[in-house]
């Protein structure tokens, strides 16, 4: 049956067509290309049922992994082109109806599990190769003398043409020989890597039993070991492996040999790298994200010993404005601008600056001192937004709200913390949230208003101080704010909002 070219089953193949053009010259298989997109359709319709589910299967999405590498497509250029083909096409084609964001997602948690049933299986597949090498490896030593001969036939073979590094030592650890895959691991000829010693290998990321469990494999105390190891290439650059030594025994059973495979996870582990980068990180700023925030703030809050932290929430005004106006791309590059200049005022060491979405950003501090700290981080941050951001030949005055929290670690949980300085900034009819022992700094009016003076003059300012340990500063280009309702007794917080409008429009424009 011939499947319409606009019906399901048409977009599905070409789906697959777009898959296996940009996989196949990745893959180390005999089948044509057509025939190697007859291959992945099974798998891409496997993806659009996932895709589509009610719940999400991460089992899906590894099965479909672990078929890349049972295809031969076990280089990590194909896993590569895979999860960008994935990630550009699936929804397009294979999306349906249903909604674009809750499509994104899915489609992403889906590649993640691909990458993880990539990278498992393709460590089965390897894990097993050793062991077949090592198995060779021993019984070479045990076969009989008329035997001999067509052992190490067979082991050379194994040691040639496997897909990972192997390589041959004696005790003292000279190298005796390598193989082919080594050998590109390393990217030097074979003329370089004799007569190096395995000791010279050390690198600074090394664990602290790796050379405690290479000495006791010397010395016959055991039999093999497997650790995670980075070795140094001759252009600087890090080659990081899984590394397995085995040692081999003579006749008589004294050690004589040390074997050690290779493979080599650089990519697998930068992918990894990069994965955690984009899990943490907001894709339009670079600035952490909400997850990594949190997990920063979670630690800062459990550190104890009489630490403190701080945390400014800060929240612009009027962006909608900008983005209805200017359209969407002038609100970006605003709110990459606001990001760097945030960034350069959180530098010194236990202070971040996150973006938490939309419009929101949060600055954090820690340290046994931070209600110093945390009013002259507050401080940067409004002096750095006070020069308009040119935008298209437009002067842009950034106008937001800051909230403060200040306290002891231990004391508060996360969401806690950021749910008091956000009520007051979302909105100054809202109360705040409070907690007993979390002290913060209050102004006076004469600081304020020098304070003021000093940061965002020329507009007018007022200050005010109550008995709570809430104080708020307002200022207004026109005039001067009223004082905010002071909050219940107890307040654990300094909530600051502050606002400067500098006109960018030309003569003729109408106020």
């Amino acid at each position: 049956m011939i499947a319409e070219p606009d019906g399901p089953e048409g977009r599905l193949r070409r789906f697959a067509t777009i898959w296996s053009r940009a996989v196949f010259p990745a893959t180390s298989t005999s089948l044509t290309r057509p025939e190697f997109e007859e291959l992945l359709l099974p798998l891409a319709r496997r993806l659009s049922e996932a895709l589509r589910a009610r719940t999400h299967e991460a089992e899906e999405g590894k099965a479909v992994g672990a078929a890349l590498v049972a295809a031969h497509c076990t280089d990590p250029d194909a896993l590569t082109r895979t999860l960008e083909c994935v990630d550009a096409y699936l929804v397009l084609y294979c999306g349906g109806d249903g909604s674009p964001e809750d499509l994104r997602i899915r489609s992403a948690r889906l590649q993640h599990a691909m990458a993880a049933g990539f990278a498992q299986e393709l460590r089965e597949r390897t894990l097993a190769e050793q062991e077949a090498i090592s198995v060779a490896a021993l019984q070479a030593q045990g076969v009989v003398a008329q035997a001999l001969h067509a052992t190490e036939a067979r082991f050379r073979a194994v040691f040639e043409g496997a897909a990972i590094g192997i390589g041959m030592a004696d005790l003292e650890g000279n190298i005796l020989q390598v193989n082919g895959a080594l050998l590109r691991m390393f990217g030097i000829s074979d003329q370089t890597m004799g007569g190096r010693n395995v000791r010279e290998w050390t690198h600074p990321d090394d664990a602290p039993q790796t050379w405690t469990l290479y000495d006791e494999l010397v010395r016959g105390e055991r039999e093999h070991y497997h650790v995670e190891k980075a070795f140094y290439r001759p252009d600087g650059t890090v080659l990081w492996t899984n590394l397995t030594v085995s040692l081999l025994r003579d006749a008589d059973g004294n050690p004589q040999y040390q074997l050690a495979l290779m493979e080599d996870t650089t990519e697998r582990r930068l992918l990894n790298l990069r994965l955690r980068y984009e899990a943490t990180h907001d894709a339009l700023t670079g600035l952490p994200n909400r997850t990594l925030f949190f997990e920063r703030l979670e630690k800062a809050l459990g550190a104890g010993n009489n630490q403190r932290f701080g945390l400014c929430y800060l929240d612009l005004d009027g962006f909608k404005t900008i983005n209805d106006s200017l359209g969407h791309a002038a609100g970006d590059r605003l709110l990459v601008e606001v990001a760097d200049r945030l960034q350069s005022c959180a530098t010194a060491p236990g202070e971040m600056v996150a973006r938490l979405g939309g419009d929101e950003f949060v600055a954090l501090t820690t340290g046994p001192d931070t209600e110093r700290e945390v009013d002259e981080l507050a401080g940067r941050i409004m002096n750095a937004l006070i020069t308009p951001v040119s935008i298209d030949g437009r002067d842009l005055t950034v106008r937001g709200s800051i909230g403060i929290v200040e306290g002891p670690a231990g004391e508060r949980g996360p969401a806690e913390c950021c749910a008091a300085p956000t009520s007051r900034c979302t909105g100054p009819s809202r109360r705040a949230a409070t907690a007993s022992n979390s002290r913060t700094r209050r102004p006076t009016p004469e600081r304020s208003h020098a304070t003021a003076s000093r940061r965002l003059c020329p507009p007018p300012w007022t200050a005010t101080s109550s008995s709570s340990s809430t104080s708020r500063w307002s200022t207004s280009a026109t005039a001067a704010c009223a004082a905010p309702r002071p909050s219940s007794a107890g307040c654990t917080r300094s909530t600051v909002s502050w606002a400067r409008t500098v006109s960018s429009r030309s003569p003729n424009t109408p106020a």
